[in-house]
């Protein structure tokens, strides 16, 4: 069952969290964010709402609310908690390590399987919290996507294996295993195999288009 909100965190700057006065502005000289500020982001990034969040903590919706507000503070335990929903330490939910104290692990057949042409089977990879999408692109001999792909962002594309052909604004490149290109992907573009060998591409996606 959610606690309540914890009577032995800080309160807010009146003494009672929530007042009119509201939140004291963080200490820059602390060196760290607002406990709060990390929530509310990380949150988002995963389409989570309040409620969920408290299920997997324990820690009541109010007070996760007043936390996000910036009206209360949180005690090093429950941080803990609260940190370990997203998959982070105490240091690493506030910036204090290079991420995660364990990798992530995106099996293969969790990665969303889509049939973008005939022969063409792309794979992709969402981590929500890193801002960008990573698909795996197979393409039997002599496939191709005819329709030109145009979306924000930009693109990252490496040939891992065979010879693949980029068209982009009406100009074809030849990539073979190991080539990268990189362009705005405003402009019409797509991707084709004219090889009797397999091919397959990398492409990390600086959008969110899968």
């Amino acid at each position: 069952m959610a606690d309540s909100a914890p009577s032995t965190d800080a309160p807010g700057p009146t003494g009672a969290p929530g007042a009119a006065d509201g939140p004291s502005p963080r200490d820059p000289e602390l060196g760290f964010p607002r406990p709060g500020e990390v929530l509310q982001r990380l949150r988002t990034q995963r389409g989570m709402s309040l409620r969920q969040v408290a299920a997997e903590c324990g820690l009541s919706v109010s007070f996760l609310a007043s936390l996000e507000r910036g009206e209360t503070d949180i005690a090093l335990e429950r941080l803990g908690r609260l940190a370990r929903v997203f998959g982070h330490d105490v240091g690493s939910f506030l910036g204090f390590s290079r991420g995660p104290s364990a990798p992530s692990v995106f099996p293969r057949e969790g990665q969303e399987e889509l049939r973008r042409a005939p022969g063409v089977v792309y794979r992709v990879l969402r981590s929500p919290e890193l801002g960008y999408q990573v698909v795996t692109g197979d393409f039997a001999p002599h496939s191709g996507i005819d329709e030109e792909l145009q979306h924000e962002g930009s693109d990252l594309v490496m040939v891992t294996r065979g010879t693949l052909v980029a068209r982009y604004n009406g100009v074809d490149h030849v990539l073979s295993a190991g080539d990268c290109i990189q362009w705005s992907a405003g402009r019409p573009h797509n991707f084709r195999n004219d090889t009797g060998e397999p091919a397959q591409l990398v492409c990390v996606l600086f959008s969110s288009l899968y």
